[in-house]
């Protein structure tokens, strides 16, 4: 009888132990909609792609493209890092009771960065996509081209200066 009783309570700490790192993910992410497992998903994807470039040689996060711990924990790192963004975004928005804006305005920005990701994998990985699709691309790398142009030129300090400042 008192083997009974010990995996009663064990069955009821473990239930508790599960209702409150519920109810503490369901506050910090908000309600678990499509949107939040959508993200989830291209996540996974762009990751297990990210290391398929790798290692096939064609990373451009080491010097020899090829299959870096260190790339690959800087990638998980970010990840996590967007997850807690996600996470500011949802509590702001129940400050600001604000009825989801703010948390589906940062998932949407993040859906498209990892979708964006996920294209560029799969055309260095010799996938063809459609035109479309590569026009985005040449898009993003052209802002991102004039905006290291706009680096250039301007000293160390400046630099330092503007990074204080972010």
């Amino acid at each position: 009888m008192d083997e009974r009783r010990r995996k009663m309570n064990m069955e009821k700490i473990f239930e508790w132990v599960v209702a409150c790192l519920s109810s503490l993910v369901l506050f910090l992410f908000g309600a678990p909609d499509k949107l939040i497992l959508f993200l989830l998903l291209l996540s996974i994807v762009d990751f297990v792609l990210g290391l398929r470039k790798a290692y096939k040689g064609k990373s451009d996060k080491t010097e020899n493209g090829g299959v870096s711990s260190k790339a690959a924990a800087e990638g998980l790192e970010k990840k996590g890092i967007m997850f807690m963004v996600l996470i500011v975004a949802n509590v702001c928005d129940q400050m600001f009771n604000a009825g989801g804006m703010i948390r589906t305005a940062t998932m949407w920005f993040y859906i498209t960065t990892e979708a964006i990701s996920i294209i560029e994998n799969a055309t260095l990985l010799g996938l063809k996509v459609p035109k479309f699709l590569v026009d985005i691309l040449e898009v993003k790398n052209k802002l991102s081209n004039e905006g290291k142009l706009e680096d250039e030129g301007k000293g160390e300090e400046e630099d330092a200066d503007r990074e204080e400042t972010y």
